[in-house]
């Protein structure tokens, strides 16, 4: 079963292909024109122009330096609640 489901597989491929490319030699610009808005927005995604003129992240120095950082001091707040755990849940 798993060999038919392949083979039928492979048969689609083969003529999606040829329909493809049937279509990128009868009319080049039906498939030109959307592959390039695919492109373009594709581009947008991955690089958004917000970034463009961002300054090179490894040239930045001073505050940021790896290695140089300062360990934070954690302290417990004390907190109103009751310490008693034996009690069930007020609101369930």
């Amino acid at each position: 079963m798993r060999n038919r489901n392949n083979t039928i597989a492979y048969i689609l491929f083969g003529l999606l292909a040829i329909g493809i490319l049937a279509t990128v030699f009868s009319n080049p610009g039906a498939v030109l024109l959307p592959v390039l808005v695919f492109g373009v927005i594709f581009f947008l995604y991955r690089y958004p122009p917000n970034t463009w003129k961002r300054p090179n992240r490894s040239a930045q120095t001073g505050r940021f330096q790896r290695g140089k950082r300062k360990k934070a001091n954690f302290r417990v707040i004390p907190g109103s609640k009751d310490s008693n755990d034996d009690e069930p849940p007020k609101y369930h």
